[in-house]
């Protein structure tokens, strides 16, 4: 996901003291007196920027368009939940408390703590990205963390890639976050080359380059759950997910028996979707089920309701449209389900909704902010989610990698 960027937009939100400040720190004087500048006069700020060399150009919009991204309530969040960690024992909430908004937040944190700026940055992705894979294994393991272990991780997703043609270089990262505790591996293998216009002395040229893309994966101790956001086919993403295994979690080989992850079944009847009022949870709506008929896998019926009416409407779907003498409730199986939550309002604000997909056996549209949290906490609690209560992993299960 990308904020929309406007130069002037952006020069207009962000305090002149910050301004002032970046382009000093960057040895860059545009020649202006900012003394004499009034706040949100942009025009002599972005004429001045125009006439930079053309390399320092590009240097400057690359870095605001970074503080740009950031500039927003779950960028603020992740910028807080980074600095106030552990790692970092920052004291941001009274800091940030006295900021007119999100813009001068994120600049001042790119200036002032750049590495917590960096991790926050990486979290935030995370945040907002869906369609992640899951998979089981053990329940409280120590994942490797050591230069070397990350190093011998990204060897092996070279080594993935290279077979496709790419993937020559890789480097990963890792950070842990908490509530709920969880370990967030950043590989950025090498992508295919491509080739780029630009201009050069106003002359347009082709520029090659070599990009690269990110996968993540995520080990959750308290569940032993892995999951995983790459592109590919499922068992592209088996592979890459025993490598994880392998280097960080020092298993011989990924667990057999653990790959089904939903169990939507109890859907079928009228499910109610109990909560605890201390989530805030206003309601939780079925929004659609997709059953697979008896006769094969491409034999499939999708009901969907699009109200909010109370109740859960699509069982009246499903009991008017499905004739159960012809094909009986229990010979069908939920493989799809979309659920929203509607959360109450704060300070008479309307209330947030998260609206997501789960599909067996793995597929979840569940990102990672907090109210994503809430609802994979759900998710367990009803039984729609494996725990993986998983017995004690045998002795020789876990190994030194070699």
């Amino acid at each position: 996901m990308s904020r929309n960027y406007s130069p002037k937009n952006f020069l207009r939100k962000t305090p002149n003291t910050l301004l002032k400040r970046y382009f000093e720190s960057r040895k860059l004087p545009l020649g202006i007196d900012w003394q004499k500048l009034e706040e949100a006069d942009v025009e002599p700020v972005y004429e001045a920027i125009l006439k930079l060399e053309q390399n320092d150009l590009i240097k400057v919009e690359k870095e605001f368009r970074q503080v740009n991204e950031m500039a927003c309530a779950k960028g603020t969040q992740c910028l807080l939940e980074e600095g106030e960690s552990p790692f970092h024992k920052l004291k941001l909430a009274d800091q940030f408390e006295q900021m007119s908004d999100h813009y001068e937040k994120a600049m001042w944190m790119f200036l002032e703590h750049p590495k917590v700026f960096e991790i926050a940055e990486s979290l935030y992705r995370m945040d907002s990205v869906g369609g992640w894979k899951h998979c089981g294994v053990y329940q409280g393991l120590e994942p490797k963390v050591e230069p070397e272990d990350l190093e011998k991780f990204a060897e092996k997703i070279s080594e993935f890639y290279q077979k496709q043609g790419r993937g020559k270089h890789c480097h990963v990262e890792n950070y842990l976050r908490q509530g709920p505790e969880r370990h967030c591996y950043f590989a950025y293998p090498e992508d295919y080359a491509r080739t780029e216009l630009e201009y050069e002395d106003d002359v347009l040229k082709s520029v090659g380059i070599k990009p690269a893309f990110e996968v993540i994966f995520v080990y959750r101790p308290d569940t032993g759950i892995i999951e995983t956001n790459a592109g590919g086919k499922a068992d592209d993403v088996k592979k890459l997910q025993e490598s994880f295994c392998q280097t960080i979690l020092g298993l011989k080989k990924l667990p057999d028996a653990t790959s089904r992850i939903f169990k939507l079944e109890k859907m079928k009847n009228n499910f109610p979707f109990p909560t605890n009022p201390k989530d805030g949870i206003q309601k939780v709506y079925l929004k659609m089920l997709q059953l697979e008929l008896p006769g094969g896998r491409r034999r499939k019926i999708t009901f969907e309701d699009g109200s909010n009416e109370k109740g859960q409407p699509i069982y009246q779907l499903i009991e008017n449209a499905l004739n159960q003498k012809s094909i009986p409730l229990d010979q069908v199986k939920v493989v799809k389900a979309k659920i929203q939550f509607q959360f109450e309002g704060i300070n008479g604000k309307p209330g947030k909704t998260v609206t997501f997909e789960i599909a067996i056996p793995d597929r979840c549209t569940l990102k990672d902010d907090p109210l994503h949290q809430v609802a994979k906490k759900y998710l367990e609690e009803w039984g729609l989610m494996e725990r993986f209560e998983i017995p004690p992993m045998p002795e020789n299960d876990q190994d030194e990698v070699t």
